[in-house]
């Protein structure tokens, strides 16, 4: 590695930890005022508040990584500007390139780490965090789990077990549901291959009903081909219980796009999701591209200029991010190409910079 990369790299990481763990600390204060009122209310032990706050760093981490490693880049060149560093680097035949490669790399180097967490750690912990934040801090107690794709639910005296078979809940797969009296003595249960919510009942279809007749202690078992119940529980009810795909993990994320595409159900949303959550995290690479080209054409500025630009060009990408993965969820641009709009835009900003650029 040379002398200069050294350099670069130098100021670049110590701009990123700077900028990371002030933003961090801004996010976390506005989490903390948010939340105020539901921690006095609750008189949760410290312990269990530290724990919530701790386990939404990872998450606020993924969220800022982009615009600190744009804003490092950034205030790394601006720092050589300021003073004629970058003057001297053209006076002795410095290639732009040189330049923009190691903070690139460095880029790419956090992006990777990035995708990793976000693969492996990330949407546990944020789970658990919306967790203690639901039952501790809100009181909520959860009436259900959603395990390896199989809806666990306590209901109005009854407990359910089925699989969801449309998005909606509007259709179960494979469901148990079982009702019971004061004393927890079984009445009923009923298994059924299917289950489908019409006309604010239940519609169980080619499965067996088991029920206790009180007077003899026995139970009677039968089969069907429909059952219709009008039952307290409604789609709406387990939808509430169902992980948002922005919290799963990539690999519960994927099993579910292709259980929605082999039941025929479309599943935008999820596939939106699942290509953002990959190149979410190169956002800050692909910032770079167009950030350092418009930084460095500048021939002299101070630091608190390429904060400014760092945060005009952050803020123009999330709005566009955002409404691209809005283009996608809704189908209106393929899944796959919703997430790769605001690279490829910025991608050939970068290219037509570059190409622009005179050092």
């Amino acid at each position: 590695m040379s002398v200069l990369s050294r350099y670069l790299l130098r100021n670049f990481f110590t701009f990123f930890a700077l900028v990371l763990m002030g933003s961090m600390g801004i996010y976390l204060l506005i989490e903390i005022f948010e939340r105020l009122d539901d921690l006095i209310e609750a008189n949760s032990p410290i312990s269990l508040t530290l724990a919530y706050f701790f386990l939404s760093v990872p998450h606020i981490l993924y969220e800022l990584t982009p615009l600190a490693t744009l804003l490092a880049g950034l205030l790394s060149i601006m720092l050589l500007s300021k003073y004629l560093e970058l003057l001297a680097m053209r006076s002795i035949g410095v290639k732009p390139w040189k330049v923009i490669l190691p903070l690139f790399l460095a880029a790419f180097f956090l992006s990777s780490i990035l995708i990793i967490l976000q693969a492996f750690y990330i949407p546990k912990a944020t789970v658990r965090a919306q967790e203690i934040l639901q039952m501790d801090f809100k009181n909520r107690p959860q009436r259900g789990i959603v395990k390896e794709n199989r809806l666990f639910y306590l209901g109005d005296n009854s407990i359910w077990t089925t699989e969801l078979g449309s998005p909606d809940a509007q259709r179960l797969k494979n469901v148990q549901w079982f009702s019971y009296d004061k004393e927890y003595m079984i009445k009923q249960f009923v298994a059924a291959s299917e289950a489908i919510y019409s006309g604010d009942k239940w519609i169980f279809k080619h499965g067996l009903r088991k029920l206790r007749n009180d007077k003899e202690s026995a139970h009677s078992v039968d089969t069907f081909d429909t059952l219709s119940l009008d039952l307290a529980e409604a789609p709406e009810d387990f939808v509430a219980v169902k992980t948002p795909p922005a919290q799963m993990d990539m690999v519960s994320l994927w099993r579910s796009i292709q259980r929605l595409k082999k039941s025929e159900y479309l599943a935008n949303e999820q596939e939106t999701v699942f290509w953002g959550q990959i190149l979410y995290p190169f956002l800050g690479c692909t910032l770079l591209l167009v950030g350092l080209p418009l930084t460095m054409s500048r021939d002299r500025g101070g630091l608190s200029i390429g904060l400014g630009l760092g945060v005009a060009i952050g803020f123009i990408a999330w709005v566009t991010w955002s409404f691209a993965l809005s283009l996608g969820k809704t189908g209106i641009v393929p899944a796959f190409f919703a997430p790769w709009i605001v690279h490829l835009v910025l991608i050939t900003m970068g290219y037509a910079l570059m190409r622009r650029l005179r050092f």
